[in-house]
């Protein structure tokens, strides 16, 4: 009986991840057919998708194997190894951001490349124990190396005009090496926290980033900072990169300093803990914002005060979040109680009304002070690694508050030493309007986190019967994502007056994303929404 249940779990968790690794499939075939390939040489991209054809019968079998209880215990519990997505998930964001504009060509080529690394690399280091290893580690390395080859040669001049293949390959090959490092640095510093296709993403996105800074430094150093016009179009994204780098190393630096235990228990919840989590992150942020000025040649608290006071608009949008806020806190200590005295309906209800929250506060946001949004997604991230560092590194006299407060929304995929849940919530917010595209696509995370979402968990709770093979998720808690998502989708066509793409295109977007979100095991609040973003690209 048990080996019959345990055949069936398998059988029912192929399937899963064989419709599951459909849907990105699906979306790069729509970018790649509606708008052609956006580099110069198409045999870049062919060369890239033949090598992950060939090798995803392979990544599903390793990722079933994992599903059976056998990953590594630095990976999350609970999930598939996430390989599919760590491969796909940020060429396609970034494919379906490069639509019209040839700045993106240097991230696209780099998140080829670095999606051909992590695939290679993955399945190598799951062939160190089979009989054929020498056999099958030739066929995977000599495949990335001619995939990487071809990568670079093709687009050597997103580099510049004067980069030939051989320095395009090798920065290629950098780039590379950097999400490698930082993705094994995730994991071990973060055990249990991610799935090695979430710190492949993070990874990716952290080098991309790394990548677009330097290439705007490298602009300032060859050409000063006369040009006013350009740094005025790209200070907003100057100054986000700066800040996530920024955040990045000060988290990093002090999770090491306070590793060697220079601080005590009792110190670090004093005072001085305080002051070491002031010292560190206010001392990068000096060295980001004179970084900022001296790339741009413009004061960046200036440029920040006037994006968010410049324009009646902005400060109508402030005042709102404000007495939302205000509100949301009333509501939340009037209400406050034993969470685990409460039913699970009621945990569930809490957490959601966070999603809940969220829409309220970015549908007008993006609609009527896009670039106040934009920055203030960019403050947020960086208050919510501040409150994590004291919480998780136990700093400051409010750390036990807050970790108690934190600890009352925390699900099974919070197994690790930070809590991601919120993380993940703005970030699958954040990134759509990150991006850039129209309205709809722009609020992809908001709609489909914050409306879709907490209608899918609240309806597969109380009228969820039938269940999808080899998931917990309900055929009916799908059917009611489906559904606020087009009625959400609908919501803010009627507020801008327009038609967008057609209901029939929109419909068909709210089925493939509900049925994302329902059959994967990844974090979905960072999977549905840029999927749903890209599938609103490729449409538009």
């Amino acid at each position: 009986m048990t080996g019959e249940n345990c055949s069936g779990g398998s059988r029912h968790s192929g399937q899963r991840l064989l419709y599951e690794a459909c849907i990105p499939a699906l979306i790069l075939t729509l970018l790649v057919n509606r708008y052609g390939v956006p580099i110069n040489n198409n045999s870049t991209a062919l060369c890239w998708v033949a090598y992950m054809l060939a090798l995803t019968p392979f990544v599903l079998r390793l990722a079933r194997r994992n599903d059976n209880g056998t990953q590594p215990k630095a990976y999350r519990p609970g999930a598939d190894d996430g390989a599919v997505w760590g491969s796909l998930l940020v060429p396609i964001s970034v494919f379906a951001t490069s639509i019209g504009s040839a700045q993106l060509y240097p991230a696209m080529v780099l998140s080829l490349s670095m999606s051909a690394t992590f695939t290679a690399y993955h399945q190598w280091s799951q062939l160190r124990q089979s009989a054929r290893y020498v056999e099958l580690s030739c066929f995977i390395w000599i495949s990335w190396l001619a995939c990487t080859i071809t990568i670079g040669y093709a687009g050597k001049s997103a580099f510049g005009d004067t980069c030939g293949a051989a320095r395009s390959i090798a920065m290629l090959l950098a780039a590379s090496i950097m999400q490698h490092a930082w993705r094994s640095e995730i994991l071990r510093s973060l055990p249990r926290s991610f799935t090695i296709g979430e710190a492949a993403v993070f990874a990716q996105g952290l080098t991309l980033v790394m990548a677009d800074f330097v290439l705007l430094m490298s602009h300032r150093l060859q050409n000063g900072a006369r040009d006013f016009a350009y740094w005025e179009s790209h200070m907003h994204v100057l100054c986000l990169e700066a800040i996530v780098l920024g955040l990045w190393v000060s988290a990093t630096m002090l999770a090491r300093v306070m590793a060697t235990g220079v601080l005590g228990k009792r110190a670090r919840r004093g005072i001085l803990g305080l002051a070491a989590l002031g010292s560190v992150f206010g001392g990068f942020g000096v060295l980001v914002l004179a970084l900022v000025s001296f790339t741009s040649h413009i004061n960046p608290i200036r440029w920040i005060l006037v994006t968010a006071l410049g324009s009646p608009a902005h400060i109508a949008v402030l005042v709102y979040w404000v007495a939302l806020l205000g509100v949301a806190g009333c509501v939340y200590a009037l209400g406050h109680g034993d969470v685990s005295e409460s039913t699970k309906l009621m945990l569930h209800i809490k957490r959601k009304s966070y999603h809940v929250l969220a829409a309220l506060m970015f549908v007008p946001g993006l609609m009527y002070a896009r670039p106040l949004l934009y920055m203030g997604f960019a403050v947020a991230v960086a208050g919510f690694v501040v409150v994590e560092c004291m919480r998780a590194l136990d700093l400051g006299p409010c750390s036990a508050s807050i970790n108690a407060f934190m600890r009352r929304f925390i699900d099974y995929r919070d197994a690790g030493p930070v809590v991601t849940a919120h993380f993940y919530l703005l970030l699958g917010c954040a990134l759509p309007v990150w991006l850039g595209g129209d309205s709809v696509a722009s609020l992809a995370g908001v709609l489909a986190l914050g409306v879709a979402d907490t209608a899918a968990s609240l309806v597969g709770m109380r009228l969820g019967r039938v269940r999808w093979p080899g998931t917990t998720k309900t055929v009916e808690g799908t059917v009611g994502f489906c559904a606020s998502l087009l009625a959400a989708i609908g919501t803010v066509l009627w507020l801008k007056g327009d038609v967008g793409i057609g209901w029939r295109w929109y419909a068909a977007v709210s089925v493939v994303v509900g049925v994302l979100e329902a059959l994967t095991e990844q974090n979905d609040n960072l999977v549905v929404p840029l999927c749903m973003f890209a599938l609103l690209r490729a449409l538009a």
